[in-house]
């Protein structure tokens, strides 16, 4: 970085900030301000340095970075006629990001002591000014607000993975076993074959097979099923059946009986027995591991389904009727694995006839996952979470309660706050709240926190007809 010639009024009110000033006014910068040279890759300033000047490009490129999740991220970029740095009525006192130019640049620096007479020389270069900061608020307003949500959307994947991870292992554990008891069963039939069991015998074993698969004779008392198997295990391993202990556990958990399977050793010769029982504890299994794998897929494709419900990936943005349950539901879903974390004991309190109301349902889960998000931060292992759904009047009436250790007093006011947050730093941006009561205030609704030890309530209030037009 070099100082050296100051820039001309000339060259300063070619400048998209200052065109048009005084000629007084580019006269006094042109005086008071230094023209800094850079080359590419050389910083401006350092994240963490004392704001003590605003800066304008005038030439060149200057990249602005900021550190997320242990990485540098582009998160801004000043062009020519460009201001940056620090501004006239900014409390700003050091620099949020480090800067480097992108190019050979060159800019204009003014320091920020002198900020008052240039106020006081020109209302609208001040007036421009404070345009630039409201922008530069905003721009970090959105930044933020992304950036809270690719948060979000990262701890929310993170749970889903586990989710989808314990049904996904659960198919490959049971294909991996019905494959193994598929090998068997041809070989059986062979046998069965060899051995010419008749008609009768292939009858009796095909009757024995659908009464298990019933599910019609199966004990409800562990002791009962216990004393089963211990008979059938006995009654195999007397018939010679192999590892007559998992093909008994198999029958008696099937329902069938000592009676049953008598009836098959009258049907086939003596010297198939032990191949038929096999053959039909294979059969059980095999039809046993295939339920296994259903009720695993179908958990897969329940969660797919809350995934696309919760996300909306196939509405518009519509405000289309609603039911609010469902949506947070969908939530908790997506947040299970917080939930089973800390092993929270979660209750749903319903009103069974809800009514439905006009809402972008993709903008309340937003609300729902901000407030059950904080709630589960806030509640202790083995701690409670309840989800109260009811109509009061024109509203419908959401609490999200946790039995946590509450929000001090002098707190409560500013919790939807941007950028305020009682989390550690990087846990959290203080963006949450804020967006849930900006969602909530464009559906007409209204949020409010109470709070004491042990119990905080986040109240969300929407109406069920609109006072305003909506789309759709």
């Amino acid at each position: 970085m070099t100082g050296d010639a100051a820039f001309a009024a000339e060259e300063l009110g070619s400048l998209r900030l200052l065109d048009g000033l005084p000629d007084e006014v580019l006269a006094w910068l042109a005086e008071r301000g230094r023209r800094v040279r850079l080359e590419a890759g050389e910083h401006m300033f350092e994240r963490g340095q004392p704001a003590d000047a605003m800066w304008i490009v005038v030439k060149g490129l200057i990249q602005g970075f900021e550190e997320h999740g242990g990485q540098w991220l582009l998160v801004a970029t000043t062009g020519p006629g460009e201001v940056t740095g620090m501004l006239p009525f900014s409390r700003m006192t050091h620099y949020p990001r480090y800067t480097l130019a992108a190019e050979p640049s060159e800019v204009f620096r003014l320091e920020a002591a002198l900020f008052k007479e240039l106020l006081d020389r020109s209302e609208e270069l001040g007036r421009r000014l404070v345009a630039q900061m409201s922008d530069r608020v905003r721009g970090d307003v959105r930044l933020e607000q992304q950036h809270e949500k690719m948060v979000a959307l990262g701890q929310l994947s993170a749970g889903l993975a586990h989710e989808l991870n314990n049904p996904a292992a659960a198919v490959r554990r049971a294909a991996a076993r019905l494959s193994e008891r598929r090998d068997t069963l041809g070989p059986l039939l062979a046998a069965l074959s060899a051995h010419q069991v008749g008609a009768a015998g292939i009858d009796a074993l095909l009757a024995l097979r659908q009464d298990a698969l019933s599910g019609e004779g199966g004990s409800t008392s562990f002791r009962d099923r216990s004393m089963a198997e211990d008979a059938i295990s006995d009654w195999l391993e007397a018939r010679g059946v192999p590892e007559p202990w998992d093909t008994g556990a198999t029958f008696a958990e099937a329902g069938l009986t000592l009676g049953g399977l008598a009836a098959i050793a009258e049907a086939v010769p003596p010297e198939a027995l032990a191949d038929a029982l096999t053959w039909l504890g294979a059969e059980i299994e095999s039809e046993r591991i295939l339920g296994e794998i259903r009720a695993a897929s179908g958990r897969i494709s329940e969660l797919v389904e809350s995934i696309r419900i919760y996300s909306h990936m196939d509405r518009s943005a519509e405000h289309k009727p609603t039911d609010v349950r469902q949506g947070l539901d969908n939530t908790v879903t997506m947040l299970g694995h917080k939930l089973k974390k800390k092993s929270v004991q979660l209750t749903r309190e319903y009103q069974e006839d809800l009514p439905l109301l006009p809402a972008n349902a993709g903008e309340l889960n937003q609300v729902w996952t901000n407030l059950i998000d904080n709630a589960l931060d806030a509640i202790e292992e083995g701690g409670s979470l309840t989800l109260r759904v009811a109509t009061k009047d024109r509203w419908i009436q959401v609490d999200v309660i946790d039995d946590g250790p509450g929000i001090p007093e002098e707190l409560r006011a500013r919790i939807f706050e941007p950028f305020f947050t009682t989390k550690d730093v990087g846990e959290g941006t203080g963006l949450g709240l804020g967006i849930a009561r900006r969602i909530v205030r464009t559906h007409e609704g209204h949020i409010e926190v109470r709070s004491r030890p042990g119990e905080t309530v986040m109240c969300v209030r929407l109406p069920i007809e609109r006072t305003r037009p909506v789309d759709g």
